[in-house]
């Protein structure tokens, strides 16, 4: 039971330390990072979205988003509106305020990759 607990606890510290990274600052993976978009506008908030991606969110959904403590986000039945609602207002275990206000190109490359 205590290593269970220990477990968890180090899990709690390194998806806090995940959700606190900088895309500046985070070497990225854009393994999942083809947009499906031809327009460059899109293609550019969904670029911005896989930085963010990378450098907030695989600490939690995994380094492919199909889930690891968080849930998978490869297939996601949420529209753009409610993804955005859930990056800034967080839910359950997923804390609030983690796309650093790049909300929306997160939500449209969630979305590319569906």
């Amino acid at each position: 039971m205590k290593k269970l607990k220990y477990w968890l606890l180090m899990g709690v510290v390194v998806a806090g330390l995940a959700a606190c990274g900088d895309a500046e600052e985070t070497d990225t993976d854009t393994t999942n990072s083809t947009p499906t978009e031809s327009n460059d506008s899109a293609t550019s908030d969904v670029s911005e979205g896989v930085k963010v991606v990378n450098a907030s969110c695989i600490g939690c959904h995994g380094g492919d988003l199909s889930g690891a403590m968080g849930p998978d986000l490869t297939n996601i039945s949420l529209s753009k509106e409610e993804i955005i609602d859930v990056l800034e207002n967080g839910k359950g275990a997923m804390p609030a305020g983690t796309a650093a206000g790049e909300e929306e190109a997160v939500a449209d490359y969630l979305l590319s990759i569906q």
